[in-house]
């Protein structure tokens, strides 16, 4: 067995125990100890002052324990590390409750008086805020969300129309109740385009291939009006998947001579990337992007071609909208 070696700083520390209170509470205790031996037959009020001694007696020997424990180097390098999280790090407030934390988070960043007198609603924009940030951990978030779409001319119901096909990947992560539902829509006039593949991938290496004829759309009420909808299942992933990563094919129809072709993130999404090519003729003629807090960039070489990418995180209703169209040529 090793034998510990004390230093000299410790020596005196543990000296320093049995010094000064200790010995007096020790024989306080003692001393109501034997005579409560040698007179075991005492009157009531002798019994009161003799108990009042002794609990004296063991408050001041456990006052002088803790008195010495609280000087130890220890003891101060412990509670030097507990205020250095608390008022340096900060560290505390990442293993508190989510209510505790939204609490904290609405008290650091109300405002003054002086600003409410100024910005009268200013104190709920900035809980709106503190919602929607604390709310995340109740959403699916994907991060790497790419498009890759080419423009086209084709033949539908002897019609000639534009085209899109749309091949959109990214990786999902669920929330703490697991992951929600794949949804993937058009609006309710919109009867050619379609949902043709969706693939989920597992970290595990298992692979599901759901076909069109297996992606079943229903009409249903929103509040932009009526649009068909189709829900994709992920429950059964939640208990063993970390992530998943999704691949969706899609394929929409325009009119003769253009097609307004949109994509809008409907979960927070960690970094996007829209390609989009057109053959056949067809042009890009403008586009607008609905991208709030985020950098994005815009690469385009030609008016057939264009990248729409940011590497920043993007809220729901981050969007792109773009003309494709044939030239008009002025006579």
């Amino acid at each position: 067995m090793k034998e510990k070696n004390y230093t000299t700083n410790e020596k005196t520390d543990w000296m320093k125990l049995f010094q000064g209170y200790l010995w007096i509470g020790i024989v306080l205790v003692l001393f109501t100890v034997i005579f409560d031996l040698l007179f075991p037959k005492m009157p009531f009020w002798a019994s009161v002052i003799l108990g009042l001694v002794n609990s004296i007696g063991i408050a001041v020997v456990v006052a002088s324990i803790f008195t010495f424990a609280s000087g130890t180097s220890e003891f101060v390098n412990k509670i030097q590390s507990l205020l250095q999280d608390i008022v340096v790090s900060r560290n505390f407030l990442g293993n508190i409750d989510s209510e505790s934390k939204r609490d904290a988070l609405n008290a650091l960043i109300k405002p003054s008086s002086e600003e409410k007198r100024v910005y009268s609603n200013i104190e709920d924009y900035l809980n709106t805020y503190v919602t929607q940030t604390m709310d995340i951990t109740t959403k699916c978030i994907r991060s790497n969300y790419n498009v890759h779409a080419r423009a086209y001319i084709d033949t539908i119901d002897d019609n000639k129309v534009v085209c899109v096909k749309s091949d959109i990947s990214y990786r999902l992560y669920p929330t703490k109740d697991g992951y929600s539902d794949i949804k993937v829509g058009f609006v309710i006039e919109d009867k050619l385009s379609t949902c043709e593949k969706i693939v989920i991938n597992t970290p595990h290496g298992v692979r599901e291939v759901i076909e069109s004829q297996d992606i079943k759309f229903e009409d249903v009420e929103v509040d932009a009006g009526w649009v068909r909808i189709a829900s994709i299942d992920l429950s059964k992933h939640a208990k063993n998947c970390s992530h998943l990563d999704i691949s969706i094919e899609f394929f929409e129809v325009g009119a003769d001579h253009w097609m307004m072709l949109s994509f809008c993130a409907l979960m927070p999404t960690d970094g996007f990337k829209h390609v989009l090519h057109c053959s056949d003729g067809l042009q890009i003629n403008s586009f607008h992007t609905f991208i709030h807090g985020a950098k994005f960039y815009v690469d385009q070489k030609s008016n057939t071609e264009m990248t729409v990418s940011s590497n920043e995180w993007i809220n729901e209703g981050t969007g792109l909208s773009i003309l494709i169209s044939q030239p008009h040529v002025s006579s």
